[in-house]
């Protein structure tokens, strides 16, 4: 009796997918229908595993967001947490600030060495993988912008004349594109 009901069940959600209230070359005859028949069980089947398929992708597709969400979350928390973050934001708010000094003239190869070029460079590294990272679409973009947008932002802002420069100096358009770009979805 149950697996007689599960088939009218697999039956009518059969039907239902090919929309037809009534489907003939399944033998139905005005409310009856041969569950033996070979045809029937195969359009089961299929409907069957076009479920399940259904139910699998939307269970990968939530796990993907949660896991981007999850990331995305660790992202965040490790800015506020790392040492070398913090240091190179001081070192380019400092330069910045600065009137006598131009953030610039650290994309000289004469200040390859200076402990502020190693700083600005390494916060740009670590937003130009950040970047890698929302193009591939690794972080939620939407979280980032949430969260810290301004700063990113303004962490752009402050060091795009080291960008230009350096990007000049070498010859290389392609230089902190990605943060470029990340700067630009942030803001849009």
């Amino acid at each position: 009796q149950k697996s007689e009901n599960t088939m009218k069940m697999l039956y009518n959600i059969t039907s239902y997918i090919f929309k037809k209230k009534e489907i003939s070359w399944l033998n139905y005859k005005k409310g009856q229908t041969d569950l033996n028949s070979p045809i029937l069980f195969q359009c089961i089947q299929t409907a069957t595993l076009l479920v399940a398929v259904f139910i699998a992708w939307r269970s990968i597709k939530s796990q993907r967001e949660t896991a981007k969400k999850d990331k995305t979350i660790a992202l965040l928390m490790k800015d506020l947490e790392d040492d070398f973050l913090t240091n190179g934001l001081e070192v380019l708010r400092s330069v910045h600030n600065n009137e006598d000094n131009d953030v610039a003239i650290y994309a000289n190869k004469s200040h390859a060495k200076d402990k502020e070029t190693i700083a600005i460079r390494n916060i740009l590294n670590y937003y130009e993988n950040i970047g890698v990272g929302v193009s591939a679409d690794i972080y939620d973009i939407e979280m980032i912008k949430n969260a810290q947008k301004t700063m990113i932002s303004s962490i752009y802002k402050q060091s795009e004349p080291f960008i230009k420069n350096i990007r000049d100096q070498q010859n290389n358009e392609n230089l902190y594109i990605e943060f470029e770009r990340f700067v630009k979805k942030l803001n849009s």
